[in-house]
């Protein structure tokens, strides 16, 4: 009996063996053939084997072309990527890029028949779709692949703002939109839309709210009430591939309670022209509360422009935060060297580096971040508990704009 049972055992042992998806070959996103040339067999390559085959081809290749298109990021990425060329021999040229116009050359470059000028993009998200038309996406499933993006949040790993890319398109930077608030002012922050809504009246003027369509933190905080007060439209507000109108009827349909609320509040609060606006007005006492982005707040703390007594936080109800993504160029003659360089870069160092330096989260969840900040600073980034209980995925863009654009008709005219 006991060798029957430690036969089962070992079968059990096996098949969990043979069931490690890090021993997955990976297959091409949308079936088909690769659409990127490779010194190796990407067929057999999986994430257990990921180092050991990929590392030898890419040593033989240098001079990979990295587009950064993130301003607050391009210092940093520059240091980082020079160290792992020096570690690693592989020669690579950093680049800091507009994200829309290095987007548009790479496509004139294809559809001229000529050599991209990057291997490794990192770019808007809203950009995946179009590189992606273009057949300029390597149609490698990179988060199923690398040993750094093993963690990777499920619900941002395979689509870009409603795009639904199979994982093409890494997740590198994730940002929230969030409220700050002045401690000095406001002992304990109003964590519901109604609380808000009567801290407003009673410190009228103090709360500073960014204007829909001149700060993403403004679009941001309108798409989080729209959430949080049309429950019946969250699955229209999360469906893509629809046009114009069929956007613009359902912002339509839901915006009515989100208009009542802004109108309740609109006697008592202020609307700023822009993201570094609402985090002045926080900064400067002209504001107690303030929508901004979490990195922007950060980063001008980091500056010394932002007082300690600002913290960042989010209504229970929750609020949307986004990000951008990294790909692989399918016209790249570099692959093995490119996809070493994605690893490093979703890999431990570069992700707390970049929210350290820059409040840049990362979409890797179980990457341990507390004590990796430095104690002055860990106060203007929102407690790790509070930031994946209550973000929320930014909803279609094109029901935003549509919702913006009924917005600014009626409260802001």
């Amino acid at each position: 009996m006991r060798r029957l049972c430690g036969l089962c055992a070992m079968l059990v042992i096996g098949l969990v063996v043979v069931l490690d998806p890090s021993a997955w070959a990976v297959n091409p996103v949308g079936g088909g053939g690769y659409n990127v040339q490779a010194h190796i067999d990407l067929r057999g390559l999986t994430r257990a084997n990921f180092d050991a085959v990929v590392t030898p081809a890419a040593k033989a290749q240098s001079n990979v072309v990295f587009y950064d298109f993130a301003d607050t990021l391009c210092e940093l990425l520059a240091k980082e990527v020079d160290e792992w060329s020096r570690s690693t021999g592989i020669g690579v040229k950093h680049v800091c890029v507009d994200g829309d116009v290095a987007t548009q050359q790479l496509i004139a470059e294809k559809q001229a028949g000529k050599p991209a000028s990057a291997d490794v993009f990192f770019l808007p998200n809203n950009n995946v779709r179009l590189m992606t038309g273009a057949g300029l996406v390597a149609n490698l499933p990179l988060v199923d692949l690398l040993p750094n993006a093993r963690d990777v949040d499920a619900a941002v790993a395979r689509e870009s703002r409603g795009y639904l890319h199979g994982g093409t398109a890494l997740p590198f930077h994730r940002n929230q939109t969030s409220l700050a608030f002045n401690g000095q002012f406001v002992p304990t922050p109003p964590e519901t839309l109604d609380a808000l809504a009567g801290f407003a009246k009673g410190h009228s003027g103090k709360v500073a709210i960014t204007t829909p369509g001149r700060g993403g933190s403004g679009s941001g905080f309108l798409e989080s009430v729209l959430l949080a007060l049309a429950p019946q439209c969250r699955k229209d507000l999360y469906t893509y591939g629809i046009s114009n109108a069929q956007a613009a009827d359902i912002a339509a349909r839901c915006m009515p309670p989100v208009l009542a609320y802004f109108q309740k509040i609109k006697p008592n609060v202020t609307f700023t022209n822009g993201n570094e606006a609402s985090v002045q007005a926080v900064a400067n006492n002209t504001a107690y509360i303030a929508t901004v982005w979490e990195d922007d707040l950060y980063t001008l703390a980091s500056k010394g422009l932002v007082p300690p007594s600002v913290h960042p936080f989010l209504l229970k109800s929750g609020q949307v935060g986004d990000g951008d993504g990294m790909i692989i160029l399918s016209t790249t003659s570099k692959l093995e060297a490119s996809l070493l360089l994605a690893n490093f870069l979703m890999g431990d160092k570069v992700q707390i580096d970049k929210l350290e330096q820059t409040g840049s989260r990362t979409a890797r969840i179980d990457l341990k971040t507390r004590g990796q900040i430095p104690a002055t600073m860990a106060p203007f980034l929102l407690p790790d508990a509070m930031y994946h209980e209550r973000t929320e995925t930014r909803i279609n863009g094109v029901v935003s704009d549509a919702a913006v654009k009924i917005f600014v008709q009626q409260i802001l005219r």
